[in-house]
């Protein structure tokens, strides 16, 4: 979840030019040659309490951008991709938000489903 708020809210709706967390994991296909480029180290071994700064942030920074959303930058249109390698399409700040947000329910609904696999152990 850090390298897709990094990824679709710091960069394409706040349009920080290099805006990835170290320990931000990008998905299976994403070329590693790639996220190093980015910064992300995809060999560091964080502590839980690593994992949870980053993730207390990037769940902050988007409350900012929703609490400070109005119709019209809702509707803005942004033009940058969430990373080199992504198609250079541009996208409202909803639907960027919108991406964000089925992302944390997927990985929610991945987490529970995995939970309860190993419980059931």
């Amino acid at each position: 979840m850090v390298f897709a708020t990094d990824a679709w809210a710091s960069r394409t709706i706040l349009d920080e030019p290099m805006p990835f967390h170290r320990l931000g994991l990008t998905h299976t296909g994403y070329p590693a040659t790639d996220a190093a480029t980015l910064g992300i180290d995809l060999d560091a071994r964080p502590s839980y309490a690593e994992v949870m700064e980053a993730r207390a942030g990037r769940m902050a920074l988007v409350r900012g951008i929703v609490d400070g959303l109005t119709d019209i930058e809702l509707v803005r249109m942004c033009t940058r991709a969430p990373a080199p390698g992504y198609p250079e399409e541009p996208g409202s700040v909803g639907s960027c938000l919108r991406v964000v947000m089925e992302e944390e329910c997927e990985h929610r609904r991945y987490m529970v489903r995995d939970i309860a696999v190993l419980e059931a152990r």
